[in-house]
């Protein structure tokens, strides 16, 4: 059927109404070719559960019901990342906050916008015969890049152990959690951090939990693990709205992964491509609750680096947390009722 207008304003009209619908209703904006979705790149560092609610948000339409048409990309490091955040191939880094703390010392206007996962939870493996943190000096180490958070989080670690980068130990950066799973494995490092799945695998696999993620936190190593971040400009103008839609739609996409562990197994499995059945529910069972329900914002995490920092670079001692994120966009959606009502409706 035809529909023709007397104006251009009965078509704007009716338009504003036909959108009102699809916001409310939650229908995939490509149904009509009036509101075409805007292209979204969102780099991602790590193929895990903690990057599950973002492939949440775009499996189920998410995304789509919020005007967004994203397309994710893996770089295996933070710190690799942020170079493509300040060098404008993305607009929206879903990865480590410990990469923003270092490029934001250095004079990089980045902001954390969403807190993803707010502590340091991953475990320490090693190999069968290491019997203690002491048994790792003379010994090689990895981690993702110098200046990632697996990195951050194993120097801190360490130093707290009475253990120093160099001196004690040999960092290697060898990227992925996968990576560095299988070099553990083949004994090619004698430890490492990692995530689910990959610390469901390496327990399968004999590797040792040398300590555990509540050891680790107890130390004292609760840094600002995962998190959004973004360059500080996209907070002004037009794109501030297109980052709001990205915040409500991973949002949704948390709150489905809480509720569904089924499904959040059948995502886990086509992004990271495992395909055990034991290994995907471990991996869901050890590390959900880890993902922070409201992406709340909290200093702690930055203040526990900056701290580190101030050790060594002059930068940080002057530096606050608060410097470092922006709640302006979480701030927002509180007073609207968004993140209320997200948790309130079944």
């Amino acid at each position: 059927m035809l529909i023709r207008f007397k104006d251009l304003s009965s078509c704007r009209a009716l338009s504003s109404r036909l959108l009102a619908f699809l916001l409310v209703f939650g229908l995939a904006w490509q149904a009509d070719p009036l509101f075409a979705a805007e292209k979204l790149v969102v780099v991602h560092s790590a193929l895990n559960m903690f990057t599950a609610p973002l492939w949440m948000a775009k499996e189920r339409g998410f995304f789509l019901k919020h005007g967004l048409d994203v397309e994710t990309i893996y770089i295996p490091s933070g710190t690799m990342g942020m170079q493509a955040l300040l060098g404008g191939e993305t607009k929206v880094l879903a990865a480590d906050g410990s990469s923003v703390v270092n490029a934001r010392l250095r004079g990089a206007p980045v902001k954390i916008i969403v807190g993803m996962v707010n502590f340091y939870p991953n475990p320490f493996f090693s190999t069968p015969e290491i019997k203690s943190p002491a048994d790792l000096r003379g010994k090689k180490i990895a981690v993702t890049r110098i200046g990632s958070s697996s990195y951050t989080a194993t120097v801190m670690l360490f130093k707290k152990l009475g253990l120093e980068e160099s001196k004690d130990y040999t960092i290697l950066q060898l990227g992925s959690t996968q990576n560095r799973l299988v070099a553990l494995q083949k004994g090619m490092i004698q430890g490492t951090t990692l995530s689910a799945p990959e610390s469901v695998i390496a327990k399968n696999a004999g590797m040792k939990v040398l300590i555990s993620g509540p050891e680790i936190a107890k130390l004292g190593v609760t840094i600002q693990h995962q998190s959004a971040n973004v360059m500080e400009s996209s907070l002004h103008g037009d794109f501030r709205g297109t980052l709001k839609s990205y915040t409500m739609a991973y949002l949704e996409g948390v709150r489905e992964l809480y509720r569904s562990k089924e499904e959040t197994m059948e995502v886990l499995k086509k992004y990271t491509r495992v395909t055990d059945p034991q290994v995907l529910s471990t991996s869901y069972d050890e590390s959900y609750q880890a993902i922070d329900k409201q992406g709340t914002l909290t200093e702690a995490g930055v203040q526990v680096q900056l701290n580190e920092l101030a050790k060594t670079e002059p930068r940080a001692r002057s530096a606050h947390p608060s410097d470092f994120i922006d709640g302006s966009i979480l701030s927002e959606l509180s007073k609207e009722g968004f993140i209320k009502a997200l948790w309130s409706t079944k």
